[in-house]
């Protein structure tokens, strides 16, 4: 992830800016001295394997801990042909456009959607489709809608691309009744879903809906490709996730030209995560950074309620990093963005979010980046904002 894609093209903001625009995690909260000591003791440990050429699926300690954490933490009995590393989620989502799509294919994904990813599909000969979501997520009747449209043009639709869980920008979480009409649905089109999933572990609350990998491996289907990252739980830095997916899809990606060529995805790095898993300290940081991220979420949302007026409206994630806000008409985002600039805030309006035109009243408001003391001094100013453009 660059800086949100040149501070997301809005200009960025004045310099010292408070930075709603920013959906990363706060540096603050990177475990530097126990990664230091993995590093260490990955190269004590693997150094000769560390530094070499990978494996095209990864190194073996690391999957065998993602396996394991899949089992616990799911209950999911991923097999060892079913998970590969990748380089972050970013590039698993380049591989499987590369591999899947051929030119003029349609690509569908959500309105609104995580904007890298976009830009990401848009440099493949491809047609993006947008398709709704509301606070129950993807709405599964208007993909149909849009799948027929699709075939009555005799267009191919190849994949879907959707953030089902915590998504980005919204913070929604598609429901766990309409999972399985998703998963169902893109079988009978011969629709491939690409899940990305990199804020699952970031959950709030019990209750998070299965995966739709899951759902699809559970009836032994070739229908979802599922991504994760240690971005979001460890440090963007670091440039390592995984894939999980029927074994079809894992050899393919694994006997890629350029999985080939390069070797493993970052094989030291992989080793070094590797060691950390292995010590034991994943699961006490992912509690740390849970506990966290639900305390700014809170503080957020208070503000948001104490200070909004009453026409304005925002979601109420149960994990993750953003709030999604809707503006009251004739109010739009870029309006009260020029007056934030002013107040020395600047955020991300709803437009870069959305493929095919809109968010033009949407603003995402991530809370994982700014300080709580911060945060709500800034959300009070800019309901201050709002409440004076009204």
């Amino acid at each position: 992830m660059n800086l949100e894609n040149n501070e997301m093209q809005t200009g960025g903001g004045p310099s010292g800016a408070l930075p709603f625009i920013y959906g990363h995690v706060d540096p603050t909260l990177f475990p530097i001295d126990q990664i230091q000591s993995a590093a260490e003791e990955a190269l004590r440990q693997y150094g000769p394997l560390a530094l070499n050429y990978g494996a095209e699926r990864g190194c073996t300690p690391l999957l065998s801990y993602l396996l394991a954490k899949l089992a616990r933490d799911e209950g999911l009995q991923a097999g060892a042909d079913t998970l590969m590393l990748n380089a972050g989620a970013s590039t698993g989502l380049d591989a499987v456009c590369r591999l899947y799509t051929r030119p003029g294919d349609v690509v569908l994904v959500e309105a609104p959607s995580y904007h890298e990813a976009l830009g990401l599909i848009r440099d493949y000969p491809v047609r993006l489709a947008a398709v709704p979501i509301d606070d129950q997520g993807l709405i599964v009747e208007a993909l149909a809608e849009r799948l027929k449209a699709l075939s009555s043009e005799d267009a191919r639709a190849r994949l879907l691309y959707t953030i089902p869980t915590f998504q980005n920008p919204s913070g929604v979480t598609l429901s766990a009744a309409r999972r399985p009409a998703l998963v169902e649905l893109a079988r009978q089109h011969d629709l491939l879903i690409v899940e990305d999933d990199v804020y699952r572990d970031l959950a709030f609350e019990a209750g998070t809906p299965p995966s739709l990998y899951a759902l699809d491996a559970a009836e032994d289907g070739q229908t979802v490709i599922r991504l994760g990252s240690f971005s979001k739980i460890l440090a963007p830095g670091l440039r390592l996730g995984w894939t999980v997916a029927a074994p079809e899809h894992i050899n393919k990606l694994a006997g890629s030209g350029l999985t080939l060529s390069g070797g493993g995805a970052n094989p030291f790095t992989a080793f070094v995560i590797a060691v950390f898993c292995q010590r034991g300290w994943l699961e006490p940081h992912i509690a740390r950074l849970v506990k966290a991220y639900r305390h700014r979420r809170d503080v957020m949302l208070a503000a948001l309620a104490t200070t909004m007026p009453d026409e304005v409206r925002w979601t109420r994630p149960q994990g993750g990093f953003f709030v999604w806000l809707t503006l009251p008409e004739p109010l739009h985002a870029q309006t009260v963005l020029a007056e934030a600039h002013r107040r020395a805030i600047t955020f991300a309006t709803g437009e870069p979010f959305f493929a095919q035109g809109g968010g033009e009243r949407h603003i995402r408001l991530p809370f994982s980046f700014i300080p709580p003391p911060e945060m709500e001094k800034g959300i009070h100013t800019l309901a201050g904002i709002i409440g004076d453009l009204l």
